[in-house]
Formats: structure tokens, sequence, C-alpha cells
């Protein structure tokens, strides 16, 4: 249990880690009209994309081995192996662009508008679409402005490929606990450190009116600096070990 419950907060980290969740959500709770409507809406939309992610990791992992005390043990299958091992080639894929990006100082989806030579990520896409479909942020009624609020939030972690792919590894690691209670511990512990990042614009926010716009540049900084980094090494541990388990439990 404490080894699946140290991948699946690991997994949180790595997400807590990503800069554009957290940027992104400054910029939010930054907004002129309705800075704290907004940001509430991004980390309901970060959320639901969170959950997403859970439930495809659900669906997609074999049943968890039995206890000891059941009179018959799993046997691994391929299947089983097939899925372990295309996660810890998607999180190592992952660690290794996020090493890239920080040893090249790339810019942040969806922060760094003003890069036009950078090539757009999903957060800049999602944005480019919603501004083609209803027009600029400064034109934007109340209502449409929290739509997209809301769909970019479910964007950085239920469509950005980075986040995703760490929301269905966690969902996974989280069925091979086989007590009820442990695995409800495991996801708790990923949901509330994964969702941090999207949910601590709102908060700040809320109980300090105008911090956000303030706090973005020196956030932006240290995380292009420093959260790449470190999101990239837990990132490949956490490959490691998915793919340790994948052959140590090949058929």
């Amino acid at each position: 249990m404490n080894a699946h419950l140290t991948v699946l907060a690991s997994l949180g980290a790595a997400i807590l880690l990503s800069p554009e969740i957290l940027i992104l959500g400054l910029i939010m709770a930054s907004d002129r009209r309705a800075p704290k409507l907004v940001a509430w809406m991004f980390a309901l939309g970060a959320a639901v994309g969170l959950a997403v992610g859970l439930v495809i990791g659900f669906v997609v992992a074999p049943e968890a081995a039995p206890a000891a005390t059941e009179a018959k043990p799993a046997h691994p299958n391929w299947a089983e192996f097939i899925v372990r091992a295309l996660i810890a080639g998607a999180l190592f894929w992952i660690g290794a662009q996020r090493l890239v990006h920080a040893w090249r100082a790339a810019p942040i989806d969806g922060a760094d508008e003003g890069e036009g030579h950078a090539k757009p990520g999903i957060v800049a896409k999602v944005k480019g679409w919603f501004a083609s479909k209803f027009g600029g942020g400064a034109d934007l009624s109340m209502p449409r402005r929290c739509v997209r609020s809301f769909a970019l939030g479910f964007a950085v972690n239920g469509i950005h490929p980075k986040s995703l792919a760490v929301a269905i590894a966690a969902g996974h690691q989280a069925m091979q606990v086989t007590e009820g209670q442990g695995r409800a511990l495991g996801i708790a512990v990923f949901s509330a450190i994964a969702i941090a990042p999207a949910i601590a614009p709102a908060v700040i926010e809320t109980a300090h009116a105008g911090a956000c716009a303030s706090m973005k540049e020196s956030t932006e900084r240290f995380m292009k600096k420093n959260g790449r980094w470190m999101s990239a090494a837990i990132l490949l541990a956490a490959a490691g070990y998915v793919a340790w388990n994948a052959w140590k439990n090949i058929p």
C-alpha cells in the first residue's frame, strides 16, 4: 500500500509542478470583470478534466491481484503487461519532454502568447478556437467568459496529453490497491495534490483580491526555471516504477 500511495502522490506532484496549469489559473484570476468567478470556473473545469483521466485509468486497469487469503492468485496476462508498458512509455515520453523544455527554457503553453515563433499547444489552440467562435476576451459576456474559463480548465487536465496521461496512470495505479479504503485514500491523495495548481489561484483571489495579477510574473519565472526540472524527475521515476512493475509481472 505504501508503494502505491507513494506513486500516486508522485503522479499528483507531477501535475502540481506543471507550469501551464498554475500560470493559466493566475491569468484567469486576473480577469478584470469577475476574477473570482472566472478563477473558480477554471478550477471546476480542471477538476472535471482530472476526473475524466482517472475514470479512463479505472477502465483500462486490470483487476487488482487478490489478497493472500483468497484461494487462487491472479496470473499476469499480456493485456495487463501491454497496458502497464504503454503507461510507462507515456510517462517516460512526457518526462523526457519536460526535461527538454526545461533545458531549452521553452515558453509555457497558454501563458507566452506573444511568442509567435513557438508552436501553439493544446491550451493555445483551445483559446484560439474559442476566440474564433465567440470573440476576444475583452468583448465576452459574463456567461461566455465563464464557459471559456471552464473550457480552458478542462483542457489543461482533460485534453492536454501530458496531464491526461498522468491522470490515466494514476487511475490505473489506484486500481492496483486491493483494499477499498486504501484505494480511496490513494485517489484522494492524488486528486488533492493534482488539483492544487488549478484551485490555488481561485483561493488566493478570493482571500486577497488582486493578488494573482501581481504574482503571475514571478511565479512564471520560478515555474519555467524549476517546475519542469522537478516534474521531469518525478515523471521519469514514476515511469521507471511502472516499467519495473510491468517487467516483474510479465507473463
